[in-house]
């Protein structure tokens, strides 16, 4: 029997928030991303942004924010994105950011903010150029919140 397999162009993605796999029929690719997640502190959180190296250009996302003690464990809570993206419940409301649709994306940037959550903090992504090549598990630096 054949697997059948969901993809995420436009609608919800929630259903890949714990394996951030968008359920294409296709692999991830194993090379190097030429994506980055950076992280910018502002007073009501932090501006996290998924951005290309190189001018790299994608088509969707997956954001996360996870508790590196607790790997599978969400923090904190996304607040705003981009007109690009959306803010989706992942465990719960604003446990994570996505795509609102295939269009070209240079950057997406979201507004996190850690609602009393201590400890170390890594995003995760999931970022896709076109349908059959994605890359899983871009991670950014840990932000360690005391």
């Amino acid at each position: 029997m054949p697997h059948v397999t969901v993809g995420f162009s436009s609608s919800s993605v929630s259903l890949a928030c714990d394996s951030l796999q968008p359920g294409h029929l296709a692999v991830p690719s194993t090379s190097d991303p030429p994506f980055r997640i950076h992280i910018t502190p502002r007073t009501s959180g932090y501006y996290v942004t998924v951005k290309g190296n190189g001018g790299q250009k994608f088509r969707g996302f997956l954001l996360e924010a996870r508790d590196v003690q607790e790997e599978g464990r969400r923090a904190g809570r996304f607040l705003e994105v981009q007109d690009s993206g959306r803010i989706i419940s992942c465990s719960f409301g604003g446990g994570g950011v996505q795509h609102s649709d295939g269009s070209i994306k240079n950057q997406v940037t979201a507004l996190w903010n850690p609602h009393n959550f201590t400890g170390q903090v890594i995003f995760r992504a999931t970022v896709v150029e076109s349908y059959f090549i994605y890359w899983t598990g871009i991670e950014s630096d840990v932000l360690n919140l005391v």
